[in-house]
C-alpha cells in the first residue's frame, strides 16, 4: 500500500481553494500517502479520485465532465459553495451522488472519503485482486450469526436480487434499516443507477413535497427556478424514504398516486414525469395499528409492503453484540491510529448484559468513544462509564404465575450493570414502597437511620 499513492484529481470553476484544500489537509491517514493535485483539463486516470468544485449551473467545466462520468469507473464527487436545489439536482443527475455543502459538510466530506480510500472503493483496476470490487455496502459486511437475524439478511439478498419490489423496512431506531436499504439497492441489477435518501421527519411538512415531485418556475413565491424533484432523482434506482409513517395523510395520498401510477407532476407543472424508481420506506411505527386507526392509508401500506423485512432489536440477538463489538474497534482502531487488540473479561459481561435501547447504533457509538479515549490496547469498564450510568438493573426474565407474598420483595437483578452503591439503593426504594412511603419504618427495617437513608436515596448514579 506505501508504494501506491492516492491521487486525487480537482476541477475547479474557483481559485478559491482555501477551505477544499484545507478539508484535504485534514486526512491523515497513517502509511497512506495522499498526493492531491488542482488540473484544468479533465483526462481519467486509473485509480484517481475525481472532485469537481462547480460555481454555477453556467459552468462550463461541469458541462464538460458530467455527461463522462457514467463513462468511467473513477469515483467522482462534487463540492459546491451554496445550496442551490437546480445545481444539486444536475450534478446528481450525471451520476454524481456524493455532493457536498461547503463550509456546512466539510466533515462529511472529509469521512466519506476516508471511507472510500479504507474500503479501497475508489479503485477502478480490481481484476487483479477479487476482494477489491466488493462494495461497503455488500451484505457481507452487514454482521450477525444469530438465527433471527441470518433469515432477515436472506430475505434481503433474495429481494436485490430477484426483483425490483417495493420493500418496507421495520424496526426499532438504530437497529440498522439504513444499512439494509443501501444493501438492497447495491446488490441489485440497478446498483449503478442512484440511491436517493430522505428522512422524512428532516423536513418540514411544507417543503418535503416539493423535495419529493420538484417544482416550476413560478409555482410560488421564491420558485425562480425548476426543481427536479427526489423521485426524479433517483431515476431507475432506488429512493429510499426513512421514517415513512411520520407523514401526513395529505401528502400520503400523493405518494399514493405517485407509486400507484408511476408518475408524478412537480408542484405547478401539468405534464406528468415516469417515475422508474424501487421505493424502500422504513420506520420505527406500528403501521398496522396506525392504519386500524386511520393515521396510515391503508391503500398506501399495501403499496408499501411489496416485501416486508422487520430487522430484530439488538437485545433479541446477544450472540451478536461481541461479533459487532470486534468489528467497530477494527473499524476505530484504522481511523484513529489505535492498536486495541481486546476487551476485558467483565466489560465482555457488560456488553452481553446491557439491553442496548439504541440497538446496533448505540453499540457503535459507545465504542467509537471508548476507542477514541483510551489510551490503552484493552477497553475496560471504565472506558464505558458514561453508558453504565444509565443501564437499567433489572434483568430480563419471563414473567412467572406464582404469587409473590407480601413481605417478599423479588430482586431480578442485571450483575453486569449492578454495583452494590445501585443495589442498595434500589433494595431502599422497594422497601420504602412496601410500608408505603413511611421512611422512618423503613429505616427500622433496612436497620439504618433516618438521615442516613435520605442520604442513601439522594444519591446520584455514578
Amino acid at each position: 500500500m506505501n508504494s501506491n499513492k492516492i491521487k486525487i484529481k480537482i476541477f475547479s470553476d474557483s481559485d478559491d481553494m482555501v477551505m477544499l484544500n484545507s478539508a484535504l489537509k485534514q486526512i491523515e491517514l497513517d502509511s497512506i500517502p495522499i498526493v492531491y493535485t488542482n488540473v484544468k483539463y479533465f483526462v481519467p486516470e486509473e485509480n484517481a479520485i475525481i472532485i469537481i468544485q462547480p460555481e454555477s449551473l453556467d459552468s462550463k467545466m461541469l458541462f464538460e465532465i458530467g455527461p463522462q462520468v457514467k463513462e468511467h469507473p473513477n469515483k467522482f464527487l462534487a463540492v459546491v459553495s451554496n445550496n442551490n436545489a437546480l445545481l444539486v439536482s444536475t450534478i446528481v443527475k450525471f451520476g454524481i451522488n456524493d455532493v457536498f455543502v461547503f463550509p456546512y459538510e466539510i466533515m462529511k466530506f472529509v469521512n466519506r472519503l476516508k471511507e472510500l480510500i479504507l474500503n479501497k472503493i475508489y479503485l477502478t483496476n480490481k481484476d487483479s485482486d477479487p476482494s477489491l470490487s466488493q462494495s461497503q455496502y455488500d451484505f457481507q459486511f452487514i454482521i450477525g450469526e444469530s438465527p433471527s437475524f441470518t433469515k432477515v439478511v436472506s430475505l434481503a439478498k433474495r429481494v436485490s436480487e430477484n426483483s425490483q419490489s417495493n420493500v418496507l423496512l421495520l424496526g426499532e431506531t438504530g437497529t440498522g434499516k439504513g444499512i439494509f436499504a443501501r444493501a438492497i439497492h447495491h446488490n441489485s441489477k440497478f446498483k449503478y443507477e442512484p440511491f436517493v435518501d430522505i428522512v422524512c421527519t428532516a423536513i418540514p411538512e411544507t417543503l418535503l413535497e416539493s423535495e419529493l415531485f420538484g417544482y416550476e418556475a413560478g409555482a410560488f413565491t421564491g420558485a425562480r427556478i425548476r426543481k427536479y424533484g427526489l423521485f426524479e432523482i433517483a431515476g431507475n434506482g432506488t429512493l429510499f424514504l426513512d421514517e415513512i409513517g411520520d407523514i401526513s395523510l395529505n401528502l400520503q395520498a400523493k405518494l399514493l398516486r405517485a407509486i400507484e401510477k408511476k408518475v408524478i407532476k412537480r408542484i405547478g407543472g401539468v405534464v406528468d414525469i415516469p417515475i422508474n424508481a424501487r421505493i424502500i420506506s422504513a420506520t420505527n411505527k406500528n403501521l398496522v395499528k396506525m392504519v386500524e386507526e386511520g393515521t396510515f392509508r391503508r391503500d398506501l401500506y399495501h403499496r408499501l409492503n411489496v416485501v416486508t423485512i422487520e430487522i430484530p432489536p439488538l437485545r433479541e440477538r446477544r450472540e451478536d453484540i461481541i461479533p459487532l463489538a470486534d468489528y467497530f474497534i477494527n473499524e476505530f482502531n484504522r481511523e484513529f491510529g489505535k492498536s486495541i487488540k481486546k476487551v476485558q473479561p467483565h466489560l465482555k459481561h457488560f456488553l452481553l448484559g446491557y439491553t442496548w435501547p439504541g440497538n446496533v447504533r448505540e453499540l457503535r457509538n459507545a465504542i467509537e468513544r471508548a476507542v477514541l479515549l483510551t489510551d490503552q490496547d484493552e477497553l475496560k469498564m471504565t472506558d464505558f462509564s458514561n453508558i453504565i450510568k444509565s443501564a437499567p438493573i433489572h434483568a430480563e426474565v419471563s414473567n412467572t404465575a406464582e404469587e409473590i407474598p407480601p413481605q417478599v420483595i423479588r430482586l431480578d437483578l442485571n450483575y453486569a450493570t449492578t454495583d452494590l452503591k445501585r443495589l442498595s439503593k434500589y433494595y431502599a426504594i422497594q422497601v420504602l414502597e412496601k410500608v408505603g412511603g413511611n421512611k422512618s419504618q423503613a429505616a427500622r427495617f433496612l436497620g439504618v437511620s433516618r438521615p442516613k437513608l435520605d442520604a442513601l436515596l439522594s444519591k446520584k448514579k455514578r
